[in-house]
């Protein structure tokens, strides 16, 4: 390293010294928000996919990464070729597709696994088409049952000419140890099921079940979660931003900023389907001001995937 100082001084004092070699700059990271769609096998009301179909022609360069369900084929009366045209009409070729799974009665059965009406997360809605919504899957499952119910899924899918999934949902956030070990063994790479249980307490009472149970899961998730390996092969985004059903656009906002005041760069959000009418206007609200704000502190903003 002297000899080469050295050398450049002589140049210099000479005029034959070329200009300085630039010194690499260090670059802040994007923002990278993903928006997710939580597909919850119940209903498919007109109402609810016309609101997403509205927001996938306003913003259509955003993609949408649609976490979907089999329970909706396998409930009585479906008309396969009719649900495909319902899902597929609020889809975009920018989209990812991945997996969203509640324990319901008629698909656990189809997948040839005995089903399993508790433990329950939640008390399951009276709006319900059927049970197993609120059912754990890790806690109710061994194994095994999640493994053949993961890979029921996943054929489900590509028999209905999507591509087959690598990212994943538990309902109710209901993740664990059986449920990982399920997802490696069918080649997931990416899941959103944990959640900081603070973030639900807006609608859910702090004794409730679906709290209590996510504080087991999932205890000592701190703000802004980011991602991490859940394993050598399957990486954990947590769902650390909420859905829309339990958010305002200003809390949205609050954590947009907490996010690029910090160090972290990954935001993970979302809306269930089956509410979209209802609270699909608050991700509108908040996709221009994260925006302008990310553009106000001059960084890049990603929507992925």
């Amino acid at each position: 390293m002297r000899v080469r100082i050295g050398v450049c001084c002589i140049l210099s004092m000479l005029g034959l010294a070329h200009a300085a070699e630039p010194i690499p700059q260090t670059t802040t990271p994007p923002i990278e928000v993903y928006i997710t769609v939580d597909w919850e096998g119940d209903t498919l009301e007109p109402d609810n996919i016309a609101a997403m179909q509205r927001f996938r022609q306003r913003f259509s360069t955003i993609p949408l990464l649609q976490l979907l369900n089999p329970a909706y084929f396998f409930k009585p009366g479906a008309d396969a070729n009719a649900i495909n045209a319902t899902i597929r009409s609020t889809l975009l070729p920018i989209d990812t597709l991945g997996l969203h799974l509640h324990g319901w009665q008629h698909w656990v059965a189809h997948c040839g696994v005995t089903f399993q009406s508790q433990p329950q997360f939640a008390a399951a809605p009276l709006s319900a088409s059927e049970a197993g919504v609120t059912v754990s899957l890790e806690h109710a499952y061994s194994q095994a049952a999640l493994t053949q119910l993961i890979g029921c899924a996943s054929q489900w899918m590509v028999g209905q000419g999507y591509p087959r999934p690598r990212h994943f949902r538990a309902g109710g956030w209901q993740l664990g140890p059986k449920l990982t070990a399920a997802l490696e063994q069918h080649g997931f790479v990416w899941d959103s099921s944990v959640i900081q249980a603070a973030l639900l307490t807006t609608r859910w009472p702090k004794d409730s079940a679906l709290v209590t149970s996510l504080h087991r899961l999932h205890p000592q998730v701190p703000d802004l979660a980011q991602p991490y390996a859940l394993t050598p092969s399957l990486m954990e985004y947590p769902n650390n931003a909420g859905l829309a059903d339990y958010a305002t656009s200003q809390q949205w906002v609050q954590l947009f900023e907490q996010l690029i005041s910090s160090e972290h760069s990954v935001m993970v959000l979302g809306f269930h389907q089956e509410s979209a009418d209802d609270f699909l206007t608050i991700l509108a609200q908040v996709i221009p001001r994260f925006e302008a704000i990310a553009a106000q502190h001059q960084r890049r903003l990603r929507w992925m995937p």
